[in-house]
C-alpha cells in the first residue's frame, strides 16, 4: 500500500498544462461528421477512412502541418 500511495502522491505532485488549440496540425468537423453518418445511417465508427478524412481541416497557424 505504500508503494501505491508514492505513486499517487507523485502523480499529484506533477503539473500538467491545456493544449493550445493553435498548435494541433489538423481539426476534424465532428458536426459535419456525425451528420454525414446520420444520413447514411450509420455509426462514425463505420464510416470508411476515406469519408472521415473528407471531415479534416489543416490548421494553418501549425508549423507541423506545415511542414507535412
Amino acid at each position: 500500500m505504500n508503494e501505491q500511495m508514492n505513486k499517487y502522491n507523485s502523480y499529484m505532485q506533477k503539473t500538467y498544462s491545456p493544449i493550445d488549440v493553435n498548435t494541433l496540425p489538423y481539426f476534424v468537423n465532428m458536426k459535419a461528421m456525425r451528420e454525414y453518418a446520420k444520413e447514411k445511417g450509420v455509426s462514425i465508427s463505420s464510416l470508411t477512412d476515406s469519408e472521415k478524412e473528407k471531415f479534416i481541416k489543416t490548421n494553418p497557424s501549425s508549423k507541423e502541418a506545415a511542414n507535412l
